[in-house]
């Protein structure tokens, strides 16, 4: 390949990407300049970041709500709104154990990570003076450390979560004495933290100060796509928007798949050299679906997929619409190694976990005297999501179903030989 023949690749995704007049609009990380439809919420963060003046911001604030609801979104708009308070906002999302958390809040206060031989103690002693000289550079005495996808330091078994919760809320405590500075940390996850194993000691000092984000409706999602349309495009045809509001509304009310949806129609109809149309769109909604299902698998637990592969195999081989939590438990057991099996309560919360990704909806369902229980039942095609999960795993699983389709063909037709 020549330097012109790279000149020539440039001026072709040039071309594709005229369709745009800034594509940065569509950024979903991007704050925006004003906020839809989340008056309540964000007026509820206020309420707890300004307690400060009184000396009573909450050291502790549960942000959680499902994806694309707006909470990450929004945390940053209301701190970068509040001038009198600094902001520090870390996601934890690539992080695997506790340690590599308290690494990540180092590395965004801008300071070094440290060795995991120093132990998890020495590290969060290390984020107090971190805090310390933050605030003292911002010149303000008052922080925000907003910890995204907050839940990951759940998945930590060797450690303990409710340990290292204790020690951040004790940080709180030892910076307003000690400083006079105030730190209130938000977790942000589809969960309301309160919900995690945590032990006495933690729950006391964290109150509940939570904040749901509940999904949007079509109208908000609709309203969001004209904002950021009016500075992406040039002009834009009203009816391909409600045409990605309605796909987006229906698919869980996510706000930043209904932005991406818009991008990746218009990204698609400008390598084709052709208007953007509803047409567009349904290509890039199918794109996205697949892209979707990969990035959750990609960066999920081995614990994680063995809940999925159940429900797979009870939908794709057992034929089962709806399976009851029992059920996916009791399949569960059968696929996980029995040394890392969890507890049917740690399953459920798992489920929730992986309804909040919208791979599965659940319904809850009588069972007579003994109570209500819950069913699930997959969002998309096996075909999509057994191939994210494991490869092999799902080739088998063809190859299984297969052999069982031939051989009721089989019994099917010796039966009908006998009867003849």
């Amino acid at each position: 390949m020549k330097k012109s023949d790279i000149d020539a690749i440039v001026d072709k995704i040039d071309k594709e990407n005229s369709i745009f007049k800034n594509k940065a609009a569509l950024d979903v990380l991007r704050t925006p300049k004003r906020v839809i439809g989340r008056n309540k919420e964000v007026e509820s963060l206020i309420r707890f970041f300004v307690s400060y003046k009184q000396g009573t911001i909450p050291p502790f604030v549960s942000v959680y709500g499902r994806s694309g609801s707006g909470k990450s979104t929004l945390v940053r708009f209301v701190c970068e709104s509040l001038d009198d308070i600094a902001l520090c906002f870390v996601n934890l999302r690539s992080a695997k154990t506790l340690f590599e958390c308290a690494n990540l809040i180092l590395s965004e206060l801008g300071a070094e990570a440290l060795p995991s031989a120093k132990g998890l103690g020495a590290v969060v002693l290390a984020i107090k003076d971190a805090i310390a000289s933050y605030l003292q550079d911002a010149k303000k005495h008052v922080i925000i450390l907003a910890l995204d996808e907050f839940d990951m330091i759940f998945y930590d078994k060797r450690n303990k979560p409710s340990d290292f919760m204790y020690k951040l809320v004790v940080l709180c405590e030892q910076l307003k004495k000690e400083k006079n500075y105030q730190l209130c940390i938000v977790g942000i996850s589809n969960n309301v933290v309160s919900e995690y194993d945590l032990d006495e000691r933690v729950r006391s000092r964290i109150g509940n100060s939570e904040v749901y984000f509940p999904a949007y409706g079509y109208e908000e999602i609709l309203e969001i796509l004209r904002m950021c349309s009016k500075e992406a495009f040039n002009e834009m045809d009203d009816v391909i928007l409600q045409h990605c509001a309605k796909l987006s509304s229906q698919d869980h009310g996510d706000a930043r798949r209904a932005i991406d949806l818009l991008r990746v129609g218009a990204e698609i109809a400008g390598a084709k050299n052709q208007a953007l149309s509803t047409k567009h769109v349904d290509q890039a909604y199918a794109k996205l679906q697949n892209d979707r299902i990969s990035e959750i698998m990609s960066r999920t637990t081995s614990q994680f997929k063995y809940v999925c592969r159940a429900i797979v195999y009870l939908s794709y081989i057992m034929g089962l619409e709806m399976a009851h939590t029992s059920k996916i438990y009791d399949e569960y057991k059968l696929i996980a190694p029995k040394e890392s099996q969890l507890t049917y309560r740690r399953i459920s919360e798992i489920l929730n976990d992986i309804e909040n990704t919208g791979i599965v909806t659940s319904q809850v369902h009588s069972r007579g005297r003994h109570g209500y229980g819950k069913q699930y039942k997959l969002e998309f095609s096996p075909n999509f999501i057994g191939p994210a999960i494991n490869s092999v795993w799902w080739d088998n699983l063809v190859k299984m179903k297969k052999q069982m389709e031939e051989s009721k063909q089989y019994d099917k037709e010796k039966k009908l030989s006998q009867s003849i």
